[in-house]
């Protein structure tokens, strides 16, 4: 049924775009349905993996990262990943860099992108989200992933920038400030996971040979690690590495989780608890909530089925996104 009211005015539809590392491949799905719906996007805003993907959007280069992210495999995503010694952080943040030039160049502005968006970073120093609305799209982008504890913290101006999602996870107030008419919101933390701890199992990686070792890693479900050879000159790396999967094996008959997994757990539910004080006072038109609870921060070699469960969330609101959203564009 046509709307006669929409014709009196454009009415601008905003997308944010929720924080959540890999659980953001989501995403993907969100835009593509959208425009299976006809659904056009005027203004976006996102946090960390949001930002990311919005501005992959708005460079016409999703479809592209897409095609690589499906293919991904874990040794690849290990190549991305630059140690530092531990300081303000484990990885320095190059490997994303050059990874991202694929599809942006690093003169690429934000205020030349067609689709107008607002990159999310959190200011360390005093809680505050900033916002960037202009500058570098890969400056803006390193700052809003800055996972504290994983990647060192961007310089800015006489602060410190760490990830988006530490002030503003789901920035539904950003792309409303933007002037979004309506908003759709995709939100990457509808519920926490509960993480049990493991029983103590033996492991072989406490074995001097093992620890000499200096092959390529991959891990499987219960958290051990197998190699394949690479290339001579990456011990060093691999070490480094290796020591931040491996899980503390102690005396309590029980495995404590590893560094990262202590990180994403932690950033998890702060993420939540926000998430939720942002949703009780600035809901959106639509809500979009992909059930990605079990997909680790750094599981990016699970796109396809982390796609999928973004189309299968998108599904479900199928019938607000045309009635409340469709028909007033």
């Amino acid at each position: 049924m046509l709307n006669p009211l929409k014709y009196f005015r454009k009415r601008n539809v905003g997308l944010a775009l929720g924080s959540g590392g890999a659980k953001g491949l989501a995403h993907i799905a969100v835009m593509e349905y959208l425009e299976s719906l006809g659904i056009p996007i005027h203004l976006i805003a996102g946090s960390s993996i949001g930002a990311v993907i919005g501005a992959l959007h708005c460079m016409g280069k999703l479809g592209a990262f897409k095609e690589d992210i499906l293919k991904l495999s874990l040794r690849d995503l290990l190549t991305l990943i630059d140690p530092v010694m531990p300081r303000s952080g484990l990885i320095h943040g190059k490997g994303f860099i050059r990874f991202m030039e694929r599809y942006i160049p690093r003169n690429a502005l934000i205020e030349d992108l067609a689709i107008p968006l607002a990159v999310i970073a959190t200011d360390y120093v005093n809680g505050t989200p900033v916002v960037f609305r202009t500058g570098s799209i890969l400056e803006a982008l390193r700052a809003s992933v800055s996972i504290p504890g994983v990647l060192v913290p961007v310089r800015y101006r006489d602060t410190l920038l760490v990830d988006g999602g530490v002030a503003n996870p789901l920035p539904i107030n950003t792309v409303r400030g933007m002037g979004a008419d309506i908003t759709i919101a995709v939100n990457l933390h509808p519920q926490i996971k509960k993480r049990g701890l493991r029983h103590y199992v033996k492991s072989t990686m406490s074995s001097p040979a093992v620890q000499a070792d200096t092959r390529d890693i991959e891990i499987n479900g219960e958290g051990q690690i197998s190699r394949k050879p690479y290339p001579a000159g990456g011990a060093t790396w691999l070490k480094a590495v290796e020591q931040w999967f491996r899980p503390d094996m102690g005396n309590s008959g029980m495995v404590m989780p590893n560094i990262f997994e202590v990180i994403a757990q932690s950033v998890d539910i702060m993420e939540y608890v926000n998430t939720m004080l942002i949703l009780k006072y600035n809901a959106p038109t639509v809500l979009i909530e992909p059930s990605v609870i079990d997909v680790e921060t750094l599981n990016f070699t699970d796109a396809d089925r982390i796609i999928a469960e973004g189309h299968r969330a998108c599904s479900l609101v199928r019938k607000s996104l045309i009635r409340r959203v469709r028909s007033w564009v």
